[in-house]
């Protein structure tokens, strides 16, 4: 007894579904040496072991033609809960028409079996199947390692740009970690509000992650004019306005990443998180829709964070009062339907962005900003006009050796 338990946990498991008694034996006896069979005797009885043992089981084995519940009946609940990606099908019939082979391929089914069993073609299609199926996954698995693996290099790039200009500016990082919490609430808000919205697979997550770099430009403004204590003249104002442009510049400057949508997104986002709905923006006076959506969330993200947080030139306004300015119009228009979300979802912004800090995580699937990185510490002590000298030299080559 013991022998054979300790043998049926070194196996694979296979369920075979047939409202047949004589089937199932006959599949058991030749299935049984190399697998371990568990048996429901219709398709309701299948759904209630499926809903128990999913990952466990290696192949269904399924019969079309049952009481209750038919395997076609099986196949759409196995579809609608998801089973039909976590283990392959088989199905038993004596049909061979077009219509129900379509059918079945249709629903999921990996390939068929027909009455009489013939004991080899039976060992073979099984085996086949399974191995098959096991070599999907861990393609897929060691695709998804490479993509997250990726993605980390990505994150840990875009963390460390956005601490050089952080420094730069003499904040302390919270403010990067800050737009990109926000945007990545504004952006889910949209699209719960607007089911017509249309955001590709990743660009919710692809936009907060570039929104970290929106400001990237004013590495290229003097420190004297970026860290001014008082209300800025109309020359350093206009030089103060030009770091949208040169951000954009810089990333335009790495042609072998035009193709990387996430070098696009920043760029859109650099360029235009200054625009405003009624064209009163700058650089390029865009209004409406002409605005990238991209850039349009970071800009309200950026406009909010700039009011509750201290600068030199003036005191934080508190979560309250920022919300209320900013719904009032008093800080220039913006997307209706976005400041609607942005009131939705004040009481998630007051608590997300209240609780940040630099070991904030704020990932949508994709985005950590400025965490401890031993490489921010030794940047820390280089010159600061050296470094600012070499930083658009360090954009190209880091971003490289993340895409490598």
């Amino acid at each position: 007894m013991i022998n054979q338990i300790l043998r049926d946990m070194g196996r694979q498991t296979i369920l075979v579904v047939d409202d047949s008694y004589l089937n199932r034996e006959i599949l058991k006896d030749i299935l049984s040496p190399d697998y371990q069979i568990v048996e429901a005797v219709d398709g309701v009885e299948a759904v209630t072991l499926l809903e128990a043992r999913c990952k466990e089981l290696s192949l269904v084995i399924l019969d079309i033609n049952m009481p209750r519940l038919d395997g076609f009946g099986v196949l759409q609940e196995m579809n609608d809960r998801g089973w039909i990606d976590r283990v392959p099908v088989v199905t038993i019939s004596a049909e061979d028409s077009s219509q129900f082979i379509e059918r079945a391929y249709s629903l999921g089914v990996t390939d068929f079996i027909s009455r009489p069993f013939h004991e080899i073609v039976v060992r073979q299609r099984v085996s086949n199947t399974i191995q098959l199926y096991q070599k999907q996954h861990e393609l897929l698995s060691l695709v998804t390692s490479q993509m997250l693996e990726r993605e980390r290099q990505n994150n840990l790039m875009v963390s460390i740009l956005a601490h050089i200009v952080e420094f730069h500016n003499g904040e302390s990082g919270l403010h990067v970690v800050h737009i990109s919490t926000m945007a990545n609430i504004l952006l889910k808000h949209m699209k719960r509000r607007d089911p017509n919205l249309v955001l590709e697979r990743g660009e919710v997550a692809c936009i907060t992650m570039a929104s970290a770099l929106h400001d990237i430009g004013k590495i290229a403004i003097p420190p004297e004019i970026i860290n001014k204590p008082g209300r800025l003249t109309n020359e350093e104002f206009a030089i103060m306005k030009t770091h949208s442009e040169k951000g954009a510049e810089m990333l335009e400057n790495l042609p072998i990443f035009q193709d990387e949508p996430l070098v696009r997104c920043a760029h859109d986002i650099c360029r235009w998180h200054h625009e405003r709905w009624d064209g009163r923006g700058y650089p390029d006076g865009l209004k409406g829709d002409e605005i990238p959506l991209s850039a349009q969330v970071v800009s309200l993200a950026d406009v909010y964070d700039a009011l509750t947080s201290e600068r030199v030139y003036k005191p934080a306004y508190d979560h309250r009062t920022a919300m209320r300015m900013i719904l009032d119009g008093e800080c220039g228009q913006f997307n209706p339907q976005l400041m609607a979300c942005l009131e939705d979802a004040a009481d998630e912004i007051q608590r997300d962005l209240g609780s940040s800090s630099l070991e904030t995580v704020s990932h949508a699937g994709v985005v950590a900003v400025i965490s401890q990185i031993e490489e921010i510490d030794e940047l820390s002590e280089v010159d600061k006009e050296s470094m600012l000298s070499d930083v658009a030299s360090l954009v190209e080559s880091e971003l490289f050796e993340a895409q490598a």
